[in-house]
């Protein structure tokens, strides 16, 4: 059964932080001002293919907005 991935980068005072969720519903607990969201549907056979594409957006969102560093990629998974 395919799960969502969602990808969220929240600033939080002059950091930022992305964070990965997995589950069926994942949703987005706020940590500070979400600055970037995207998601994939993933199952079981490609989701560490799926991380990776959303580890790179994450990457190329902070290259295009000239963010040195995010802090901490936090996996959270839920179901």
């Amino acid at each position: 059964m395919p799960k969502k991935v969602a990808l969220n980068i929240f600033k939080i005072g002059e950091e930022y932080r992305a964070v990965i969720q997995i589950g069926n519903n994942a949703q987005p607990v706020s940590m500070g001002i979400t600055v970037y969201q995207s998601g994939m549907e993933a199952n079981s056979n490609n989701i560490r293919e799926v991380i990776r594409q959303l580890k790179d957006k994450a990457q190329q969102w902070a290259r295009d907005n000239l963010i040195p560093f995010v802090d901490n990629l936090d996996f959270n998974p839920y179901d």
